[in-house]
């Protein structure tokens, strides 16, 4: 898949480690319930799709990602619906299996997807979802909060969805502090593990 369509469903899959809801997730009928959700991007004329589900505490599984090459209506493929349907089962049985797996805290969903930046875009993640926090409570729009932030609504549209690449951290800290936040950088000795070194917590 492009990388852009994969920089918006990992920042979904990350949303929903972190227990919140991406904007471009919604629930997939035909299961009942919100505990399975579909992730929609489009991509210079192309769908793309991501669905995963929620139902099972310990982590979050990827029950299938593929392109919509149908160009009638927006229903999933019968075809991946039965696929799915699989392997919610196949996953509901990992999870009944699983042991003493690490805290959502603790994982990195762009590692387990195989970004090469993984820790960067960990980071990236975590400030990007404080600022959208910021800019839903305070109920602006995009064209409204892209001239605070100093940024083009296009490049702030695609940040808020998780394509953020080319958008360094330091711009996103600029971010916070056009928005009236305080951000601290703290040294102070880490870990041996290169990864442990930067991490993002919010007051």
């Amino acid at each position: 898949m492009p990388d852009e369509v994969q920089q918006t469903f990992g920042f979904a899959l990350y949303h929903a480690q972190v227990g919140l809801l991406h904007a471009a997730a919604k629930p997939l009928k035909g299961f009942g319930s919100a505990g399975v959700l579909e992730v929609a991007e489009d991509w210079r004329g192309d769908a793309y799709r991501a669905v995963y589900t929620v139902r099972f505490a310990e982590a979050v599984y990827v029950l299938h990602c593929f392109q919509k090459k149908s160009k009638h209506g927006s229903e999933t493929p019968r075809k991946y619906m039965d696929l799915i349907r699989e392997r919610l089962k196949e996953a509901e049985a990992l999870a009944k299996r699983s042991q003493a797996m690490k805290n959502a805290e603790g994982m990195n969903v762009y590692k387990d997807l195989g970004f090469p930046d993984s820790e960067e875009m960990l980071v990236k993640a975590q400030l990007v979802v404080k600022i959208a926090h910021i800019l839903r409570e305070r109920g602006w729009s995009q064209q409204q909060a892209a001239t605070v932030l100093g940024m083009t609504q296009p490049k702030l549209s695609k940040m808020l969805r998780g394509q953020f690449r080319g958008i360094s951290e330091m711009k996103m800290m600029d971010c916070l502090v056009r928005l009236g936040c305080a951000v601290k950088i703290v040294v102070g000795p880490g870990s041996q593990a290169i990864e442990d070194r930067i991490e993002v917590v919010a007051a």
